[in-house]
């Protein structure tokens, strides 16, 4: 609901931002001038929403009040600004007559004041205490600390933690100490009507499950919305929580996910955007082809074995970005400012040029162009012992990119890939064309975000 209300107050003030400009600009709207205006202009917006969304404008869960957040917004706005440029000076050249200059920077002027004023007043409406839903959190375990943490630190998610049940009686960190927190649950729902809360949530424990619910279901006629942790922790940060599964969510959640048309409709575009994307690369393998063997020796393409789907292994191909036989003694992740690394090895990693040759793996379909990313079958063994359900998450194709390349940085570590498996699993369980677009469209925002320094 909040994201369609972003959404929707945005759309307004585009428009409202035109009819002011041109009330402005020309003293009065009449209908001639304003459909002459209309809908070149609404090519403009609906450009300007596009760009918002593959910024991640329109996730809540990323909104801040912060130097850092709307500096992202006026970098979006100067995008938009050229992109409008772009438009009516090129590509509606030929078109419309209309070469609104003054029209267009008055425009823009008007609707960043009302932009920054509207995403101030947002994050101010959905951090207030009083607009919050009050939440309930029922048991104690790593889960749901690290979900009253995410709740406390951050309150434009819209939640307000106002009462922790620990019926077995855990131990509870002293930072949480400013939420109040009972032991008693069979005073539960006296317990929710004095807090006035809105949400439950309940961890899945099997010592007092079905105690739990036995309080529960007294709390029935208070009409509160009741969740379990797992749902609730991915609906908060757009990752599911591995500690806190079992096997019987996967049967519930991912083999369902075994939809024909789907796959087919997936295949299908993997198949054209590879071929489509294939032949416009050729324009500038030669060049990279030149760079990558004038800096160093060795071969020109990288093959690397790697685990793909249902653990079958492939054989995946990259430009190579390192020294030759960087890997002589034995496989080791690459680091974060790692020395094997050539210039233009940089280079070509920042901008995913390494990943050209991918489009082959795609293209004869032991990849597609949205997945979980492709690990090396000795770092797989040795993950599937540390990390729990790691090895569920071949139970798709791996991918180009992922849910997990565009929400967290590079990993290197044990710890880093179990954080990332939260995210690969987040988009086995929801995975849609729709998300796909999204995945690739976030790809390439943060592709130039990169090499930008935003």
């Amino acid at each position: 609901m909040k994201k369609i209300t972003l959404f929707i107050i945005d759309i307004v003030l585009l428009y409202a931002s035109l009819a002011l400009t041109l009330w402005l600009r020309y003293g009065q709207i009449n209908k001639d001038l304003w459909m002459r205006h209309f809908w070149p202009f609404s090519i403009i917006f609906a450009l300007w929403i596009v760009v918002f969304f593959i910024n991640g404008l329109y996730e809540i869960r990323k909104v801040r009040n912060d130097f850092k957040f709307y500096g992202n917004l006026i970098q979006n706005l100067l995008i938009n600004a050229l992109l409008a440029v772009l438009v009516f000076y090129v590509i509606l050249g030929n078109f419309t007559t209309l070469k609104p200059q003054t029209v267009l920077v008055v425009l823009l002027i008007i609707f960043t004041i009302l932009f920054l004023v509207w995403r101030r007043l947002f994050y101010e409406l959905i951090s207030s205490a009083t607009l919050r839903d009050n939440l309930a959190i029922i048991g104690i375990n790593e889960g749901s600390l690290l979900l009253a943490e995410e709740i406390i630190t951050k309150p434009h998610l819209g939640y307000n933690l106002k009462l922790i049940i620990n019926p077995d009686y855990s131990l509870i960190p002293e930072k949480f100490h400013i939420i109040s927190i009972s032991k008693d649950i069979s005073d539960l729902k006296n317990q929710l009507v004095t807090h006035k809360i809105n949400t439950v949530v309940s961890v899945n424990n099997p010592k007092y499950s079905p105690e739990v619910a036995r309080y529960l279901f007294e709390t029935i006629d208070l009409k509160i919305q009741y969740l379990n942790l797992t749902d609730f922790y991915e609906k908060v940060t757009g990752k599911i929580l591995v500690t806190a599964l079992e096997r019987n969510w996967f049967l519930e959640n991912i083999t369902r996910k075994n939809n024909e048309l789907f796959k087919a409709t997936k295949r299908t575009i993997d198949i054209v955007c590879s071929v489509i994307f294939g032949l416009i690369s050729l324009i500038i393998m030669p060049i990279l082809a030149l760079l990558i063997k004038s800096e160093s020796k060795g071969p020109l393409i990288y093959k690397q074995e790697r685990v793909g789907l249902n653990g079958k292994k492939i054989t995946v191909y990259k430009f190579r970005s390192m020294v030759h036989n960087a890997e002589t003694t034995q496989e080791i992740w690459a680091q974060k400012n790692d020395n094997r690394i050539t210039r233009i090895g940089k280079f070509i990693r920042k901008t995913r040029l390494d990943e050209i040759p991918q489009f082959w793996n795609i293209f004869r379909g032991n990849m597609s162009f949205v997945g979980p990313r492709p690990e090396r079958p000795k770092f797989v063994e040795q993950l599937k012992k540390k990390v729990p359900f790691y090895n569920e998450r071949h139970l798709v194709k791996p991918g180009l990119t992922g849910w997990a390349q565009i929400n967290f940085p590079y990993g290197s570590s044990i710890e880093d890939a179990h954080e990332k498996l939260q995210y690969d699993l987040f988009y086995i369980k929801n995975q849609s064309i729709s998300l796909d677009i999204s995945i690739i469209l976030k790809t390439i925002n943060a592709i130039f975000s990169i090499n930008l320094g935003r």
